[in-house]
């Protein structure tokens, strides 16, 4: 357990019973917030939602948990793994043939990105967004990234803030999640908070947002996913990767420009594409994010017999060997190793590469996807 280990730079208690906030925008957060959704509808005068969700969490029970208040709900569960421009028309022409008038978006980040651009498509009708996993933290980023049919890039679609108007996080929705998603998107939630501190620019705002992700996500990570019913470490989990998203708005990096370009060939496995290629991305950035890397471990409690940047690198390999992911990406179905050059080409044209502290060429980032190979 890495517990020990940052003891120093514990996370503060989570109080019982549903918080609220209006930074960065709406949202309550608590065990059981979920159960205020009819009353939080019923404020933003929606009567008939369009539940925007995956299949698997219409198998799971959770959608019909969430839905059941929700008499004049209409579902919409035909979202791809990975959503692209057709599941945003598909969700828009449903919305319309059912005469709805605003949106829930339930689910992971795949779900809720897809909501928030049908609604972008919509004009921008009320949307609620419930995340049933720890990871993305879209509930609170401010665009909605969909796969392009065109370039097969994923990209921002719409202008302006797509923040949602209001977030529910509600813990116990994701205490059935298996260990491997539970691993997976935590380490992804812990990879916002790594790579926005690591980003160039000043943001004090998201950077304190990124290390308070941090020590609530080593709080929790590790309980959750050996004991995914502890309510405890879901909580911690929870305020984590909604930091984790808060702490994005900065800019992010290399890690996620490669998942998000090999993903095209291995749809929905965002998360632990993320884990395998985090440690790789944080070795190549080092020798340009020395001094932050230093200031970020300190901030944790971790390098205090030296060489911070070396300790953090080490604590994220640990996290993900005590989890049950993949190692390399030859273990993840669908990507090849005669695709790592066009995998390299799609990552250079994602626009967080403008704020990865070391600059980015084609050779490097095929040598870097080499190497988690």
């Amino acid at each position: 357990m890495i517990g020990p280990i940052l003891s120093s730079g514990g996370a503060p208690a989570i109080p019982p019973g549903t918080s609220e906030f209006a930074f960065p925008s709406p949202l309550r957060i608590g065990v059981g917030a979920a159960r205020g959704l009819a009353a939080a509808l019923a404020s933003l005068s929606v009567a008939r939602p369009l539940i925007v969700t995956d299949a698997g969490l219409v198998a799971a029970g959770v959608v019909d948990e969430v839905r059941g208040p929700l008499a004049g709900s209409v579902l919409f569960a035909d979202l791809s793994p990975d959503p692209s421009d057709a599941d945003v028309d598909g969700g828009a022409d449903r919305y319309r043939e059912a005469g709805c008038d605003g949106l829930v978006g339930l689910g992971g980040g795949a779900a809720i990105e897809a909501a928030k651009a049908i609604r972008w498509r919509l004009g921008l009708p009320p949307l609620v967004a419930i995340p049933t996993t720890a990871g993305a933290g879209a509930e609170v980023v401010p665009t909605a990234r969909i796969r392009s049919a065109r370039t097969h890039c994923k990209r921002d679609v719409g202008r302006g803030p797509l923040l949602p108007s209001l977030a529910i996080c509600d813990p116990r929705l994701a205490l059935t999640a298996p260990p491997g998603l539970t691993a997976a998107t935590g380490l992804d939630a812990l990879s916002h908070c790594l790579e926005s501190y690591l980003a160039t620019g000043f943001h004090p705002l998201c950077d304190g947002a990124a290390v308070e992700g941090m020590r609530y996500l080593f709080r929790g990570l590790e309980t959750a996913v050996q004991n995914g019913a502890d309510v405890e470490a879901r909580s911690a989990m929870t305020v984590g990767s909604l930091l984790g998203g808060t702490a994005s708005q900065k800019g992010l990096g290399v890690t996620h420009a490669l998942a998000f370009a090999v993903e095209i060939d291995a749809p929905g496995q965002h998360a632990p594409l993320v884990a395998i290629l985090l440690p790789h991305a944080l070795r190549f950035n080092r020798e340009a994010a020395e001094a932050r890397m230093a200031d970020l471990a300190s901030r944790v409690g971790l390098g205090r017999a030296g060489d911070g940047p070396g300790h953090l690198i080490t604590l994220v390999e640990l996290l993900r060997a005590n989890t049950p992911l993949p190692r390399r990406l030859r273990d993840v179905d669908g990507p090849a190793r005669d695709r790592l050059a066009e995998y390299a080409r799609l990552a250079l044209l994602d626009p967080g590469l403008v704020v990865n502290p070391r600059p980015c060429t084609q050779a490097l980032l095929e040598e870097l996807l080499d190497r988690a190979w």
